[in-house]
C-alpha cells in the first residue's frame, strides 16, 4: 500500500532562490534513495508557500526514509527550517493509499 507524505511552509520572500538551490539538492537526495516519486508545488494565491509530494511505494520504504538520511541532509533540513522558513511553522501530514 503506497504512502503520501506532504510537507507545507511558506518561506522568507528574500529567500526564494536559495530556497529554490536547496530544494534541488534534496530533490535528488531523495530520487536516489527509495523515493517512487516527488513534487513540488506553490500555492496559486499565496507566492512563497510551498509543498512538498512524496511518494513511497510502502510503508517500508516510507519508514526507511525516515531513518536513511544523512549529515548533508540534515543540514539542508536545518537552513530550511530556521533560516528560510517563515516563523519555522512546517504541517506535515501522512497518508495511506486505498485500495478500491
Amino acid at each position: 500500500m503506497g504512502i503520501l507524505f506532504e510537507i507545507k511552509y511558506k518561506i522568507h520572500d528574500s529567500k526564494r532562490e536559495e530556497y529554490l538551490d536547496l530544494v534541488k539538492k534534496l530533490r535528488a537526495f531523495y530520487l536516489n534513495n527509495g523515493i517512487k516519486d516527488y513534487k513540488l508545488y506553490e500555492d496559486e494565491r499565496g507566492q512563497n508557500e510551498f509543498t512538498e509530494v512524496f511518494l513511497f511505494a510502502d510503508a517500508e520504504s516510507f519508514e526507511k526514509f525516515e531513518d536513511d538520511t544523512n549529515e548533508d541532509v540534515n543540514n539542508l533540513l536545518s537552513i530550511l527550517v530556521s533560516e528560510l522558513v517563515v516563523d519555522k511553522k512546517v504541517k506535515y501530514k501522512t497518508k495511506k493509499e486505498v485500495q478500491i
